[in-house]
Protein backbone atom coordinates (compact mmCIF):
# COMPACT_ATOMS: atom_id res chain seq x y z
CA UNK A 1 0.00 0.00 0.00
CA UNK A 2 1.26 3.47 -0.67
CA UNK A 3 1.49 6.18 1.20
CA UNK A 4 1.56 9.90 1.63
CA UNK A 5 4.82 11.00 1.18
CA UNK A 6 6.53 14.91 1.25
CA UNK A 7 10.15 15.49 0.07
CA UNK A 8 11.99 18.08 2.63
CA UNK A 9 15.42 19.64 0.19
CA UNK A 10 17.33 22.76 -0.06
CA UNK A 11 15.50 23.91 -3.03
CA UNK A 12 18.94 25.38 -4.50
CA UNK A 13 20.74 21.99 -4.46
CA UNK A 14 18.05 19.28 -4.92
CA UNK A 15 15.26 20.35 -6.67
CA UNK A 16 16.57 17.97 -9.81
CA UNK A 17 16.76 15.57 -6.95
CA UNK A 18 13.06 16.08 -5.97
CA UNK A 19 11.95 15.37 -9.35
CA UNK A 20 13.65 12.57 -9.92
CA UNK A 21 12.33 10.91 -6.64
CA UNK A 22 8.61 11.69 -8.12
CA UNK A 23 9.38 10.33 -11.54
CA UNK A 24 10.57 7.84 -9.62
CA UNK A 25 7.47 7.02 -7.86
CA UNK A 26 5.62 6.36 -10.83
CA UNK A 27 1.90 5.48 -9.84
CA UNK A 28 2.19 6.16 -6.70
CA UNK A 29 3.36 10.09 -7.40
CA UNK A 30 0.17 10.41 -6.85
CA UNK A 31 0.38 9.95 -3.05
CA UNK A 32 3.23 12.75 -2.84
CA UNK A 33 1.80 16.05 -1.30
CA UNK A 34 4.77 18.57 -1.85
CA UNK A 35 5.87 20.62 -4.07
CA UNK A 36 6.73 20.24 -7.56
CA UNK A 37 7.47 21.72 -10.65
CA UNK A 38 4.42 23.24 -11.20
CA UNK A 39 3.44 24.85 -7.72
CA UNK A 40 3.57 28.36 -7.26
CA UNK A 41 6.64 30.14 -6.20
CA UNK A 42 6.30 30.82 -2.25
CA UNK A 43 9.54 33.14 -1.68
CA UNK A 44 8.21 36.02 -1.53
CA UNK A 45 4.88 34.95 0.70
CA UNK A 46 5.01 35.69 4.74
CA UNK A 47 6.28 33.31 6.92
CA UNK A 48 3.41 32.37 8.62
CA UNK A 49 1.65 32.06 5.55
CA UNK A 50 4.78 29.92 4.02
CA UNK A 51 4.26 27.69 7.41
CA UNK A 52 0.44 27.24 7.17
CA UNK A 53 1.30 26.26 3.10
CA UNK A 54 3.82 23.80 4.31
CA UNK A 55 1.67 22.46 7.61
CA UNK A 56 -1.21 21.61 4.60
CA UNK A 57 0.85 19.60 2.85
CA UNK A 58 2.86 17.84 5.49
CA UNK A 59 -0.01 17.08 7.69
CA UNK A 60 -1.73 14.26 6.07
CA UNK A 61 1.43 12.32 5.48
CA UNK A 62 3.04 9.23 6.78
CA UNK A 63 6.54 9.28 5.27
CA UNK A 64 9.14 12.58 4.75
CA UNK A 65 12.14 11.90 2.35
CA UNK A 66 14.90 14.12 3.40
CA UNK A 67 17.30 14.99 0.77
CA UNK A 68 20.78 15.47 2.16
CA UNK A 69 22.88 17.69 0.01
CA UNK A 70 26.08 19.55 -0.03
CA UNK A 71 24.25 22.81 1.48
CA UNK A 72 21.09 21.04 3.26
CA UNK A 73 22.00 23.06 6.57
CA UNK A 74 21.66 26.44 5.26
CA UNK A 75 17.80 25.48 3.98
CA UNK A 76 15.70 27.89 6.30
CA UNK A 77 13.08 25.30 6.16
CA UNK A 78 14.14 21.72 5.99
CA UNK A 79 14.90 21.59 10.26
CA UNK A 80 11.13 23.11 10.39
CA UNK A 81 9.63 20.62 7.94
CA UNK A 82 11.63 17.57 10.05
CA UNK A 83 10.68 19.32 13.15
CA UNK A 84 6.92 19.45 12.11
CA UNK A 85 6.78 15.80 10.72
CA UNK A 86 8.23 13.53 13.14
CA UNK A 87 5.93 15.14 15.68
CA UNK A 88 2.14 14.30 16.45
CA UNK A 89 -0.12 17.56 14.95
CA UNK A 90 -3.11 18.06 16.14
CA UNK A 91 -5.72 20.23 13.27
CA UNK A 92 -9.60 21.09 13.32
CA UNK A 93 -9.87 17.80 15.45
CA UNK A 94 -7.64 15.58 13.85
CA UNK A 95 -4.40 14.16 15.18
CA UNK A 96 -1.19 12.74 13.24
CA UNK A 97 1.35 10.40 13.99
CA UNK A 98 4.92 11.48 13.95
CA UNK A 99 6.21 10.08 10.03
CA UNK A 100 8.46 7.67 9.43
CA UNK A 101 11.93 9.22 7.68
CA UNK A 102 14.16 8.47 4.67
CA UNK A 103 17.01 10.72 5.14
CA UNK A 104 18.47 10.19 1.08
CA UNK A 105 22.07 10.87 0.88
CA UNK A 106 23.07 12.89 -2.29
CA UNK A 107 25.81 10.10 -3.50
CA UNK A 108 28.79 12.50 -4.09
CA UNK A 109 28.84 13.05 -0.16
CA UNK A 110 28.93 8.77 0.46
CA UNK A 111 32.79 8.16 0.27
CA UNK A 112 34.14 4.49 -1.12
CA UNK A 113 34.25 3.61 2.80
CA UNK A 114 30.07 3.76 2.45
CA UNK A 115 30.23 6.27 4.71
CA UNK A 116 28.76 10.40 5.10
CA UNK A 117 29.95 13.26 7.46
CA UNK A 118 27.36 13.71 9.72
CA UNK A 119 25.92 17.65 9.58
CA UNK A 120 23.56 19.42 11.70
CA UNK A 121 20.64 18.02 9.52
CA UNK A 122 21.53 14.65 9.95
CA UNK A 123 21.94 14.70 13.76
CA UNK A 124 18.47 16.35 13.73
CA UNK A 125 16.70 13.61 12.24
CA UNK A 126 18.33 11.15 13.58
CA UNK A 127 17.77 12.68 17.64
CA UNK A 128 13.63 13.03 16.46
CA UNK A 129 13.69 9.84 14.36
CA UNK A 130 15.28 5.64 13.38
CA UNK A 131 15.12 6.90 10.07
CA UNK A 132 16.17 4.77 7.23
CA UNK A 133 19.19 5.84 5.94
CA UNK A 134 20.18 5.69 1.92
CA UNK A 135 21.75 7.00 -0.84
CA UNK A 136 19.90 8.65 -3.31
CA UNK A 137 20.12 6.36 -6.19
CA UNK A 138 19.27 3.42 -3.56
CA UNK A 139 16.24 5.48 -3.10
CA UNK A 140 15.63 6.41 -6.97
CA UNK A 141 15.96 2.19 -7.89
CA UNK A 142 12.79 1.24 -5.44
CA UNK A 143 11.29 4.66 -3.68
CA UNK A 144 8.19 2.20 -2.73
CA UNK A 145 10.01 -0.76 -0.61
CA UNK A 146 12.35 2.41 0.87
CA UNK A 147 8.63 4.21 2.12
CA UNK A 148 7.69 1.16 3.27
CA UNK A 149 10.77 0.37 5.47
CA UNK A 150 10.85 4.62 6.54
CA UNK A 151 6.98 3.96 7.42
CA UNK A 152 7.73 0.82 9.93
CA UNK A 153 10.46 2.51 11.50
CA UNK A 154 8.29 5.00 12.98
CA UNK A 155 9.06 6.53 16.33
CA UNK A 156 6.72 4.94 18.94
CA UNK A 157 5.64 7.27 21.75
CA UNK A 158 4.33 5.78 24.69
CA UNK A 159 1.93 7.52 27.01
CA UNK A 160 0.87 6.77 30.15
Amino acid sequence: MAKKTFISYKYSDAKNTRDRIITALGEDAVYYQGETVGSPDMSGLKTETIKSKLKDMIFPTSVIIVIISQNVDLSKWVDWEINYATNRQSRNGRQSQPNGVIMAIEDHLISSENKYSPNETTRLIKSKSTPYVCSVSSLLNNPSRAIKIADGKKKKKIWF
